[in-house]
């Protein structure tokens, strides 16, 4: 089997040996299939039946991954936009690594479907140097895409400082609102109404569960808003508080137990919210969208995604999400190294699809192809004459 000019062409034999070969074309609403038998009587012919079986049998009838229209342009003997993997019957075809998430003709980017536009007093306890049993708060994270993924969550803990220092040295056990406090420590007013609010959040994400398995990906869609509400509540009065750190990967497994000291790092989170806007640049024969992310203090070019924050990877800076919105339009486009790649010919389509809808939400600059010239993007401005 290979894959050439937008057809599969595949070698299936007969029941005499004889090898034919047929050729598969997978269009928007139909699929196109020749054999080298000439198909007589204008039946499906038992090479063609076979050889179609054989092609959505390895992808569970999906074929939305062999649909690339108008991606056959070819430079130094090899697909352009396109890098094809054949290996026996199986044929793997995806973009390639400078291109992203390529826009497809009459469909739109792969995994769009997952989002839709809508536009509508310091701790006075810490202070005592006398008072060696501390209670910090611990920030628990994951990266997206892992098995343990989970939303991230806030743990108020037990911890034991150095003896003529504020640094706690010892970590004890989370402090749970189901588990008895056995510890003699007075928790101050602002620590009763955080952990009143972490409480919450270990329902919540408990609830919910892991984001690899299927059955909880509509939970964790329900989840999200609530969340970052919980978190808006919770980033200011967390200033306050002179232990706040952060864990990655610990996941769920450990809410029962302690906090492991290795994994702990001191907490920064941006009391300011980051800016989402897009810049569309042209190119010869295609255009590229890429997401563009500020603060009110700076332009932040590096950045991690993880659920419901963004880190900055210069200075590790947290970044609270805005809306369910930028959550799930980031994770998207995180998937695909954040580049959204469209052909020329196909940008009408584009535009109508996704970039009309996105644009009336965030602002999109655009920079025409050999143009230093920045402008406000407007179907117009791609499309007249002489730009």
């Amino acid at each position: 089997m290979y894959y050439d000019k937008d057809t599969f062409v595949l070698s299936v034999e007969d029941e005499k040996a004889k090898p034919h070969n047929v050729f598969v074309q997978i269009k928007r609403h139909e699929i196109q299939v020749a054999c080298d038998c000439g198909m007589p009587d204008n039946a499906l012919c038992q090479h063609a039946y076979g050889g179609m079986f054989d092609l959505m049998h390895h992808k569970d009838m999906e074929l939305e991954d062999y649909y690339w229209p108008g991606l056959e342009q070819k430079h130094n003997k090899e697909l352009k936009y396109l890098y094809v993997d054949a290996e026996g019957h199986h044929v793997n075809i995806y973009p390639r690594p400078a291109y992203g998430n390529i826009f497809k003709a009459e469909w739109g980017f792969s995994l769009d479907h997952y989002h839709q536009f809508d536009i509508g007093m310091l701790n006075e306890i810490n202070k005592d140097t006398t008072n060696k049993l501390v209670v910090g708060y611990n920030v628990i994270y994951t990266e997206l895409g892992l098995w343990f993924s989970q939303l991230p969550i806030l743990m108020p803990f037990f911890g034991k400082t150095a003896k003529h220092s504020n640094q706690i040295v010892a970590y004890g056990h989370y402090l749970r609102k189901d588990k008895a406090i056995t510890e003699d420590v007075v928790l101050t007013e602002n620590q009763n109404a955080l952990n009143e609010i972490s409480h919450k959040m270990f329902t919540q994400v408990r609830s919910v569960g892991r984001q690899d398995n299927k059955a909880n990906i509509q939970k964790w869609l329900d989840a999200v808003p609530v969340l970052i509400k919980l978190w808006q509540k919770a980033i200011p009065m967390l200033f306050y508080e002179r232990n706040v750190y952060s864990s990655q990967g610990e996941g769920h497994l450990t809410w029962n137990n302690k906090p492991v000291k290795s994994n702990m790092s001191n907490w920064r989170i941006s009391s300011e919210q980051f800016v989402i806007t897009f810049n569309l640049k042209g190119y010869k024969d295609h255009f590229i969208l890429e997401p563009v992310i500020k603060s009110p203090a700076k332009h932040i070019a590096h950045y991690r995604k993880v659920p419901l924050f963004l880190i900055d990877a210069e200075d590790h800076t947290f970044y609270l999400v805005h809306s369910a919105q930028d959550e799930a339009l980031l994770n998207w486009l995180r998937i695909s190294g954040n580049k959204l790649t469209v052909l020329k010919e196909h940008f009408i389509d584009f535009h109508n699809r996704f970039l009309h809808q996105l644009s009336e939400c965030y602002a999109v600059i655009y920079q025409p192809f050999n143009s230093t010239k920045k402008v406000a993007y407007s179907l117009y401005e791609v499309t007249a004459p002489n730009t």
